[in-house]
């Protein structure tokens, strides 16, 4: 690549980026990001509760919580996480795909995430009390909800493909590395050690693209800010 090529591709990676983000500017993601809030809110406490019991990690004092902390527990269960490497994976996620919800009405996206989230979870710990030897279980995070807006954003993607902005493109790609993780989990797991299938990730995935093949615009196709 001669000097020419090389700033002309340099430009052009400027002016996408530069698109990307103007039009994540101007999205609707105000209840996504304050997901993303709370859950980095929720971590905060964790990382507190492991200092003050003195335990050394964040995931044994979310085990103790899950232990001695009773059925209340369970409804943190979207937010908790098990370390710093955990959260941050998810929020990465959660945040390049939150104008995913521009697409949805203010209740109609509130439907999506309570049922990512409840159906994502529950298969979880499905899959860890059908095959785990252990007597008490925990399952935990909000990637379910990722790998929803992730099939969402791939399905809806492959539909509308002549119209889609960059926006709606990268996160059409998010949702590509979202579909190839669960496959190649389902491989690698099935059938000899079911106990590694990550259940969240696979209904999470289902659910967004079960809603992706079906929406449909309100009115007229969502446009960005260009």
């Amino acid at each position: 690549m001669d000097g020419d090529e090389a700033t002309a591709s340099s430009d052009d990676l400027r002016e996408f980026a530069g698109t990307l983000a103007r039009q994540y500017r101007t999205a609707h993601t105000q209840t996504t990001l304050t997901l993303a809030f709370v859950t980095v809110v929720v971590f905060i406490l964790q990382v507190a509760g492991a200092t003050l019991t003195g335990l050394p990690s964040v995931r044994s004092f979310t085990a103790l919580l899950y232990l001695e902390g009773g059925r209340s527990v369970y409804l943190l269960s979207l937010f908790l996480h098990r370390g710093p490497l955990h959260l941050l994976s998810n929020l990465l996620v959660l945040v390049v795909l939150a104008p995913q919800e521009r697409h949805f009405s203010p209740g109609g996206y509130w439907a999506f995430v309570v049922t990512a989230a409840t159906a994502s979870l529950a298969a979880g710990y499905l899959v860890l009390l059908q095959f785990s030897p252990e007597p008490n279980v925990a399952f935990y995070g909000i990637s379910g909800l990722g790998y929803a807006l992730g099939g969402f954003a791939l399905a809806r993607g492959i539909r509308f493909r002549h119209t889609l902005t960059e926006l709606d493109t990268l996160a059409a790609v998010v949702g590509i590395t979202s579909l190839l993780d669960v496959v190649w989990n389902l491989a690698a797991a099935l059938p000899d050690a079911p106990l590694a299938v990550n259940g969240g990730h696979l209904v999470g995935l289902v659910v967004g693209l079960l809603v992706g093949s079906l929406w449909r615009p309100a009115s007229a196709p969502v446009r960005d800010d260009q």
